[in-house]
Formats: structure tokens, sequence, C-alpha cells
């Protein structure tokens, strides 16, 4: 895998969806809808935020947006901190316990309607950037050490090019493993 560069495996920019912060989570699933139907099918389904001048400002993820529209995700997180360790029947407890999306689909709906994408954004953070010349090997060693996905791609004069998806990694890794002639 050290042969193979993020370069080789990201997703380029043009491929994500890009947000403005005061979109509301419901204008994101609108344009996910709408870029579905115009380009491929398997579009990633995170959305990256850019500012007016088209600089990163953060990312929208599946997971932000579901802790997002059901607020009491927040109530778990404060009282289960050791969520990594429970059964099943114990997080289908949790979720009994806490009302997890037991609201209606327009209670939800609305919801969406009125949050802003600032408001559920992630800021990355300086080991979720990394250089297009870097290796995957690299970029494994991060995912695994739990960063917030996606990674974000950069080229050499600092610019956003790309999003790097975990999936991503793991394929080239395992085309690497049954074809010889990759190294």
């Amino acid at each position: 895998m050290k042969q193979i560069l993020v370069a080789d495996v990201m997703i380029p920019l043009s491929y994500c969806l890009t947000v403005q912060k005061d979109y509301s989570l419901l204008d994101v699933f609108q344009a996910l809808d709408q870029t579905k139907k115009s380009k491929d099918e398997s579009l990633h389904k995170d959305s990256i935020v850019l500012d007016e001048n088209g600089a990163l400002l953060g990312k929208v993820t599946m997971i932000d947006i579901f802790k997002a529209l059901e607020p009491n995700y927040s109530r778990v997180k404060q009282q289960h901190k050791t969520a990594s360790m429970l059964s099943a029947g114990a997080y289908m407890k949790i979720a009994e316990d806490f009302n997890l999306w037991l609201e209606p689909t327009q209670t939800i709906r609305d919801r969406a309607g009125q949050l802003k994408v600032a408001d559920v954004m992630h800021i990355p953070e300086q080991i979720e950037y990394i250089k297009e010349e870097e290796n995957l090997e690299k970029a494994m060693h991060i995912y695994i050490m739990g960063v917030h996905q996606p990674l974000i791609v950069k080229n050499a004069g600092n610019e956003v090019t790309g999003v790097l998806r975990f999936g991503d990694i793991f394929e080239a890794f395992r085309q690497s493993l049954i074809d010889p002639n990759i190294s």
C-alpha cells in the first residue's frame, strides 16, 4: 500500500456535494436527491461545507445529520460514556429509555427544515486533513485511530481537492491483495 497514493483513490471535490452553512438539512437532502439524478448514483452522501469564496468550513456527515435530527442522542452520550462496551440488548434499552426516533416523521421533517448546516457541521481538526501525495497506509492508520470521516484531501498548494473515505481505502487495499500487478 506504500505505492498507492491518496490522489489515486480520493473522491474529487467535484463529485462531492458542496453546501453553504446557511442551508437547512432539508436543503441538503434535496440537493442530494438532485445530484443523484444528475450524476453517479454512488455519490458520496456526506457534504462539504464551503464559504462564499469556496474555502472549506467543515463537513456534514450522515452521522452528524442523524444525531442532529434526534436530539436525545446528546443525552445518551452524556449518561453512557462506556457505550462501546454495551451489548445489543443494552443499546435497544437505551433507545427505549431515551425515546429515540419516536417523534412523528413530520416533526423530524420540520426539524430538518429549521436546522442549519452551520448548526451540525463538523469543523475538521488538523489530523483530518491529508495530502494527495501521502500513501494510503498513512490514511488507513489515521482512520483506525478513530478520525471523523471523511478525510479532507489537500494538494501541494494546500487547496482542498477532495475527500478520502474509509471504504475507498479498504477497496484499494483489497484490490492490492488480489491483483499481483498492484504493489
